[in-house]
């Protein structure tokens, strides 16, 4: 057994990194290498990261040397709380490091493990599954590379039946990467999420308007990254949090301006939907809510709650917090770091010693403090904002000035998530209701049923026919002689049968040595079974159950001659000789209309029909049986499967709960439940035995002379 990974929590998100180190044992140049990647990776992905507002944790990596059958690597690990694009940010960021520096290979994983396999679901082959994929998913070169199963005795000599070893893992990608690579279908599926990245984060980012302490907008200008935690800090505050703010001491109301803030989608929705009141003793006053100022106080008051929180926490650990050093201008490491920054066009083409140089220079130092000197400890937030507090400069008068010159807010109509949005988000996750996005064919409902009972199940359960199935048609294999001994055992009449189990040579059964050298086997139904099915036919047309299928158009007269079965008894009648009218079942428009009734059943939730057709990629159509004008849609593509709707009589019976839009025509009823088979001719009527099964034919009857066969 491959060893079991640790778990992580439910928002968080662990990534490791794992170079091409020298074979040297010594644990101190280890180190050293392991320090020098940890540079380059985080110099090339600088101009990604940092103007990034996480919405908890950062991507941040450590050195981990070599530990029993893990090489040494580097480790990373993010809570990324309530947004989820920040853990596909960070997969984008680890293909783009494979992608850089060859003979790099990464994997990442999280609560739900090998989560990149989970979005590629639908592409993933039968043998893997959350058992067989532990320690076998990496990134490499910019691409998934998937370790396979051995399957034969070549491939025991290239990939580990059980990987036990990362080490052995990591080696066997490196020298078998064409032979690893996963297959189209699943790069694409993976690259669909992650390539609306870093533009993804520049739609994501929301401008507004926040009317807030000067000194709290300063700070703000100097960290933006500091208002996710002072959000969260809101956000999750407590009565214990809240005693600070009954009367503040850091960010009072009395020098409040309005700022335009930079904040992500999700911190902004977090901060807009919370309903919240703020002391009276604290001295903020908010507008009416009719007042459009009311949105700009309202958020700036929630944020001066989270600053004020985060400052109370970090009181007691002031004393002992470092101060901001200078930026070491001497140092080569932050000159080499310089100089990629300037490579990746970093600064814009700004001449060194301008304004916004000087401070794209800055906020790179900051990044450079944070994340690339190791001597440092991450700073808790409340001590970052009573530094800041002391050391940015606060000019009230400008800003006020400063005030009418603010750029609008952005719409932040995509908050309104509309019926017709959400149809293109479900649609964009679950594929369109066709290939044409138009009208949804019924016809691939049957077809798909067609596929899955010719499917062969077994312990692990139905093998669901997908898109990418060939021959659908595809013969079943069949065991004769093993069918033909469980017949037997099922006709073991009695001693004074017509049928006994010597019978059974007049069944037929052969060998087709001409099917293509297969020697696959035809089946032939026995002429007594015809009998028995014609005697039940007849008795089930005296009956009503007729009436709740579905049956063709053109009636189509059935052609048999039927043998007396002794001397005395007379030929019986065709049915079509009965039943002028008789018009065969049409089994394509039963199972769809069942399927459909069953489907509007479940009133949107989830169920076994949504969940078998999800399986078979097909979604239904929302049911549009009652529009807004009073008409109900037809269907163009109803012909596909062709069958009389019901009849007029039937509109007195139960009503089926409504369908699908298109499967019925205009002014027409639905069809009735189907009822049950009614009991044989001479016993009690139908009404009486609706609850009751229906009683079971005696074998010994069978071909009888009371059948009349």
């Amino acid at each position: 057994m491959a060893e079991k990974q640790n778990k992580v929590a439910e928002d968080v998100v662990e990534y490791f990194l794992y170079p091409s180190l020298s074979e040297s044992t010594d644990r101190e140049e280890c180190v050293r290498e392991l320090e020098e990647c940890l540079k380059n990776y985080m110099t090339s992905l600088s101009t990604l990261l940092i103007d990034v507002i996480w919405q908890n944790e950062g991507f941040k990596l450590k050195c981990v040397q070599e530990s029993g059958n893990v090489p040494g690597h580097l480790h990373g690990e993010t809570s990324f709380a309530e947004n989820v694009e920040d853990e596909w940010f960070i997969v984008y960021l680890l293909y783009q490091l494979t992608q850089r520096f060859p003979g790099l290979v990464a994997r990442v994983h999280d609560s739900d493990e090998e989560f990149l396999l989970i979005e590629a679901a639908d592409a993933l082959p039968k043998w893997l599954n959350p058992d067989t994929a532990e320690n076998r998913v990496y990134i490499y070169n910019g691409e998934l590379h998937i370790i396979p199963v051995p399957q034969s005795h070549t491939d025991k000599t290239i990939f580990p039946q059980t990987v036990n070893n990362i080490g052995d893992a990591v080696d066997c990608i490196r020298k078998n990467p064409t032979k690893t690579r996963a297959a189209p279908n699943i790069q694409v599926a993976i690259n669909n999420r992650i390539n609306k990245f870093p533009d993804l984060l520049q739609d994501h980012t929301h401008y507004t308007h926040c009317f807030i302490p000067a000194q709290m907008a300063a700070i703000l200008d100097e960290r933006p990254d500091l208002l996710a935690p002072a959000v969260r800090a809101f956000y999750y505050r407590d009565p214990m949090d809240l005693k600070c703010c009954r009367t503040f001491t850091y960010f009072r109301p009395g020098t409040r301006i309005t700022h335009r803030t930079r904040m992500t989608r999700c911190l902004y929705a977090q901060l807009v939907h919370q309903t919240f009141q703020p002391d009276r003793r604290s001295g903020w006053v908010l507008p009416a809510t009719s007042s459009p100022k009311f949105l700009s106080h309202d958020l700036g008051m929630k944020l001066a709650h989270g600053f004020e929180i985060l400052c109370h926490k970090a009181a007691g650990n002031e004393a002992t917090t470092p101060t901001n050093d200078n930026i070491p201008t001497k140092s080569h490491r932050w000159q080499q770091y310089v100089q990629s920054l300037q490579e990746n066009n970093y600064f814009r083409g700004e001449l060194d010693g301008s304004v916004l140089y000087k401070k794209l220079l800055d906020n790179a130092w900051k990044f450079y403090k944070e994340n690339m000197l190791y001597s440092h400890r991450s700073e808790d937030p409340g001590s970052q904002i009573h530094q800041l507090l002391k050391s940015v400069p606060v000019d009230v008068e400008e800003r006020r000035l400063a005030e009418h010159n603010l750029q609008p807010p952005d719409d932040d109509s995509w908050l309104t998530l509309t019926p017709d949005s959400l149809d293109a988000m479900l649609q964009e996750r679950g594929g369109n209701l066709d290939e044409d996005g138009d009208v949804f064919d019924l016809g691939k409902v049957a077809d798909s049923m067609k596929s899955f009972v010719k499917k062969i199940s077994s312990v692990e359960g139905a093998e669901v026919p997908g898109a990418d199935d060939e021959d659908d048609d595809a013969d079943i294999q069949f065991d004769g002689s093993g069918f033909i001994n469980a017949m037997q055992e099922m006709f073991e009449f009695d001693d004074d049968a017509s049928v006994s189990s010597s019978d059974m040579s007049e069944y037929g059964w052969e060998d087709d040595s001409d099917n293509e050298g297969r020697g696959k086997t035809k089946i032939k139904r026995p002429p007594s079974l015809d009998r028995y099915m014609d005697v039940m036919d007849r008795e089930l047309a005296k009956t009503d159950v007729g009436k709740s299928f579905e049956r063709q158009s053109k009636p189509q007269a059935k052609k048999t001659t039927k043998e007396p079965s002794g001397n005395n008894s007379k030929p019986p009648k065709d049915i079509d000789e009965e039943d002028d009218d008789f018009q065969p079942v049409d089994i394509d428009l039963n199972a769809v209309k069942n399927l459909l009734e069953s489907y509007g059943a479940q009133e949107g939730l989830a169920g076994p029909t949504s969940n078998i057709l999800g399986s078979m990629g097909l979604v239904l159509p929302p049911n549009l049986d009652h529009t807004p004008n009073g008409t109900t849609p037809t269907n163009e593509n109803i012909e596909t499967i062709s069958a009389p709707l019901p009849a007029e009589g039937n509109k007195d019976k139960p009503q089926p709960p409504t369908v699908p839009p298109r499967v019925r025509e205009k002014g027409k009823p639905a069809p009735p439940p189907r009822p049950v088979v009614p009991p044989r001719k001479g016993q009690s009527s139908p009404k009486s035995q609706a609850a009751k099964p229906p009683p079971r034919v005696s074998r010994s009857r069978i071909d009888s002379k009371e059948t009349d066969v």
